[in-house]
């Protein structure tokens, strides 16, 4: 049987941005929450850092693309303004004052009804028309706050933050790295054995199917070891979003394209990008219109957070010179749920590694110039599926309670 979705009713301002976490799947900081409403019902949140420049033309022009992001949210009538600041409330008010009136003169523009903005700093929040500080604690003691399952706050990262390493991992996985390099393995008891490359789309899968036990020193090792170029970046997007077999087709082009270049005396990347311009904007495949986020199926979330999960655990353990291309998938998949926040931080993570990686440049440029997939922009409001799993989470949860 299929969960219907569950009602939260905010009875108050308190309650509503007790909500909002809630419906963005972790806490919001520093960032501008947007909800969009359909009549009375909201399901989810868009979040945008908030901006360093607080020039009124580059706050305009966030408000105008945020506004053009809502609009194409079918059944989108008025939306919620929320603006979380680290500031204490006396700064923050006064501070991002002109970014919420952009914010709404914008959207009242474009013909949206904005139910209310608020400013939620460190130390207290208010609605921006009234501007009188109230407690945080309203918020946290608001009924909602309590409904939130553990499943939705357990683990969830939703900064794009590493999970703390394992020293021992960690040097485990330094050595498996090391032996595979070699092509040599020791055993316990000396004995020298030859190390069989692994087959990178069957160790990914039987990775993402684990469960909740994470990987180990080999299959961590092998995992980075898979994940330095370009083509293993398509290939394991590719399986997240498209499953295993499309992912081989994608691997088997990489590696002819290898050969190509190899024969040429040319990088693969050089010749991937020299194709893509040939063929022209008009007429990319379905790989290359899924991964700039142009089209697409609305993917899995369940799949994208075991891959968060693996790779975060990967990285999380990877020597600091292996780790730019991880960071990379990483940034993409939380862009692919519209966690946009989270992606700039791992990308600038992975610029502070190495400032030359070309594909950290590439994902930023295709997360700037797109700042939500097609998969979540054109999503209608009034479909009452829930990609984010939050309904199916409150309903657990209060099955659990009922039971209790």
């Amino acid at each position: 049987m299929t969960d219907s979705p569950t009602i939260l009713k905010a009875r108050t301002s308190a309650d509503l941005l007790a909500m909002l976490p809630l419906l963005a799947g972790g806490p919001l900081t520093r960032s501008v929450a947007i909800a969009p409403f359909a009549g009375k019902r909201t399901p989810a949140v868009l979040r945008h850092p908030l901006p360093h420049d607080l020039a009124s033309p580059a706050l305009s022009a966030i408000a105008a693309h945020l506004v053009g992001i809502v609009s194409g949210l079918g059944g989108c009538d008025a939306v919620v303004l929320a603006i979380y600041a680290d500031e204490p409330f006396e700064v923050a008010l006064p501070k991002y004052s002109e970014f919420e009136q952009a914010l709404l003169q914008q959207f009242l523009a474009a013909g949206f009804g904005v139910k209310d903005t608020f400013c939620v700093a460190s130390d207290g929040w208010a609605c921006f028309d009234e501007r009188e500080r109230r407690e945080l604690s309203e918020i946290s003691e608001s009924p909602l706050s309590e409904t939130a399952p553990e499943a939705l706050t357990r683990e969830r990262r939703p900064d794009g933050s590493l999970p703390r390493p394992d020293p021992v991992l960690a040097s485990r996985v330094r050595l498996t790295l090391d032996e595979l390099a070699g092509g040599i393995r020791i055993d316990a008891f000396g004995t020298a054995h030859e190390c069989v490359p692994s087959e990178p789309v069957d160790l990914f899968e039987q990775s993402l199917g684990s469960g909740e036990d994470p990987p180990g020193a080999d299959t961590l090792a092998r995992i980075i070891l898979d994940l330095q170029t370009e083509g293993d970046f398509d290939r394991t997007i590719v399986q997240v979003m498209l499953g295993q077999d499309r992912a081989r087709e994608v691997w088997q082009g990489t590696l002819r394209r290898r050969l190509v270049a190899a024969g040429r005396g040319e990088r693969p990347i050089d010749l991937l990008l020299r194709e893509h311009r040939r063929r022209g904007p008009d007429r990319m495949d379905d790989v290359a219109d899924m991964l700039a986020g142009l089209a697409g199926p609305r993917p899995d979330i369940t799949r994208i957070r075991s891959a968060i999960d693996v790779l975060s655990h990967a990285a999380a353990h990877a020597p600091s010179a292996d780790r730019p291309m991880l960071l990379c998938v990483l940034a993409w998949l939380h862009w692919a749920i519209g966690a946009g926040t989270a992606t700039g931080r791992l990308l600038e993570a992975s610029s502070r590694i190495d400032p030359h990686h070309q594909m950290t440049g590439i994902v930023h440029a295709i997360t700037l110039a797109v700042m939500l997939p097609q998969w979540i922009a054109n999503r209608d409001l009034r479909d009452d599926t829930d990609p984010s799993g939050l309904d199916r989470a409150l309903n657990r949860a209060a099955r659990r309670r009922r039971r209790g």
